[in-house]
Formats: C-alpha cells, structure tokens, sequence
C-alpha cells in the first residue's frame, strides 16, 4: 500500500508541476500582452502586439467591442488553473497530510500533534480565501486601506505558521495557501465574470467599467507567483533556506523579492523589452553586496573553524587529527 501511494504521489507531483510551468507561462504572457500593447487605429482592434518565433511574425489583437460571430467557438482558458488547484490539493495530503510530524512540525521536538497541525494548516486554506475576498471587496477610492489589510492578512498568517510549524513546514504551508488563494480568486471571481461578459458581449451590451477596475486590482495576486513557486519548492532546497532558523524573515524576504521581480518585469515590459541603466546599476551594485555578503560568511567561518580546534579538549583535537602511525602507508605499485 505504501509503494502504491508513492507511486500516486510521483504522478500527482509530476501533473502538478506540469500545470504550474504552464500557468506561469500563461500568466507571464498574458501580462505581456497588457504591457507592450500599443494603440491600433482601426476598429474594433483598439490594441496589438507583435511577435516571432520560429521564423514567423504573429500578431495578437485586443477586440474593444466583440459582437457575436467574433466570440464564436471562443474557449475560456481555465482548465490549467482546475488542474493545478485539484493536483495541488491532492499532492498536499498524500504528502504532507499524510505525515505531517516530518514535513509540516519538526520531527526533533514536535510543537503540536499530528490532527492539531493538519486542522491549522486547514484553517490557512479555509480562512485566507474568505478573509482575502472580503478584502478585495473594500472601495476602489480607498487604497491605502486595502494594500494596509493585504499586508496585515499575508503577515498575520506568516507569522502564525513561523511561531507553530517548523521552518520548512511554514514555508510549505504559505506557498500551498497563497497558491489556493490565487485559485480561488480566479475560479470564483474572474471565471464567472467572463463568463457574464462573454452573455452580455453576445447580447451586445458593453460590460461594466468598474467590474473590470475591481479585477485589475484583484489581479495583482500575480505579483506573489514567483514566491509561491519558491515557497513550494523549498523543501528541495539546502538549510540556508529550508532551515536557518529565521521562517518569518525568510518567508517575508521571499515575497518581498516577488514582488520586486514582478515590478522589475513591469519595468522592462514598459522599456520595450530591455532593462533600464539605471537598474543595470542596481543589479550590479546588488550583485557586488552579495558577493561581499558570502565572502563575510566564509571568512566567518574559516576563522571559527581553527577556534573550535584549539579550544576542544585535547583527546578530541587528538582524534580529529590522524597520526602518522594510523595513517596506512601506500603502496608503491
């Protein structure tokens, strides 16, 4: 039975990852199309873009007003975010669920058991989709109340999981329910209003202006897949990331830095296509820290190393350091 579900768990992960690569694709290109558009004279195509590849020039058109015989056999594009949803969740209980006293609590010194950390992780799928939609229900006129509530609700639950799950089970855990969040919001939101603007475009009506300025703002959850993905992936990676001691400061610097590649990625969309000097400055001058940063590290540890061994007692500095008499001679041959 354990090898069965292993074997499920393989397939599971390798359709997840399937559907993850081509949602971030998808969602990556789309919000490319929005950034390099630019306006085309001629009705009914208000904007277009251009691009190659393959030898081949393609142009993609954004319709202003699409009648009837425009939106014939048109098909909505969510089967990837159904199947990314549906395998994640699966993924997560023959995973995790399945035996959260090792990827969900740390194993050395458990902090709650096994039912406790299954029911708060729970909690974090069920309550962050409802708290996240009565958040993007705040006025469009107030926005400093609404980033105020998102940053409140991200941290709130970032430091709740840092404080009662081990490291790597906390960053599971926020990349897992910020990626159901985003699922939600798209499926429960965006889905039907396609669908209503897609009856009324038919009909001939026009939609709604403020419907889509509400979606606009809700579609700066995308900002966070960078992070999700990292979070997601974390368990893959070594202790300076999975296990260094500090999960509320790594989780919040990992969606600090998506946020900051996504604007980077707004930036360079708005240039046309490449990066500004002056961020070329940054990077480098980020690049030199860095480097600077892991050059400390080393020296840090070069110099501690040598201590440790003079101040460890003498039959353990003895024992570190073999002897020529236990060293094997090697043969001339």
């Amino acid at each position: 039975m354990d090898a069965l579900i292993d074997f499920m768990t393989d397939i599971v992960r390798w359709l997840h990852v399937i559907a993850a690569i081509a949602w971030m694709g998808f969602v990556l290109w789309l919000r490319r199309l929005v950034m390099r558009a630019r306006p085309f004279a001629s009705p009914p195509t208000d904007l277009e873009v251009w691009d190659t590849h393959s030898l081949g020039f393609w142009k993609t058109e954004r319709i202003a007003h699409p009648t009837a015989p425009d939106l014939e056999g048109l098909i909505l594009s969510f089967n990837l975010i159904r199947w990314l949803f549906a395998t994640g969740l699966v993924l997560f209980a023959l995973i995790y669920y399945r035996q959260p006293q090792i990827y969900l609590l740390d194993p050395s010194a458990p902090s709650l058991s096994s039912r406790a950390a299954i029911a708060l992780s729970l909690v974090g799928f069920i309550g962050a989709p409802l708290i996240n939609e009565a958040i993007n229900r705040i006025s469009l006129q107030r926005k400093a109340l609404y980033y105020f509530a998102c940053a409140v609700h991200l941290l709130a639950w970032t430091s709740l999981y840092a404080n009662l799950l081990a490291q790597q089970g906390a960053m599971i855990q926020i990349g897992a329910m910020l990626g159901i969040t985003v699922s939600v919001n798209i499926l429960g939101n965006l889905y039907p209003a396609t669908r209503e603007a897609m009856a009324a475009a038919i009909r001939g009506e026009r939609t709604d202006p403020a419907k889509k300025q509400y979606w606009d703002r809700r579609n700066q959850h995308s900002f966070l897949l960078p992070a999700i993905v990292f979070l997601m992936l974390s368990s893959h990676m070594g202790s300076a990331i999975k296990a260094n001691g500090h999960a509320f400061l790594t989780i919040v610097t990992v969606l600090a830095l998506s946020l900051a590649s996504r604007h980077v990625l707004e930036i360079i969309h708005r240039n046309g296509g490449t990066l500004p000097t002056r961020l070329r400055w940054v990077a480098a001058s980020a690049a030199v820290v860095l480097a600077m940063a892991v050059a400390w590290l080393l020296s840090i540890e070069h110099k501690a190393d040598p201590q440790a061994r003079i101040y460890a007692p003498s039959g353990v500095a003895e024992a570190s350091t073999p002897s020529a008499r236990t060293v094997p001679r090697r043969s001339a041959l």
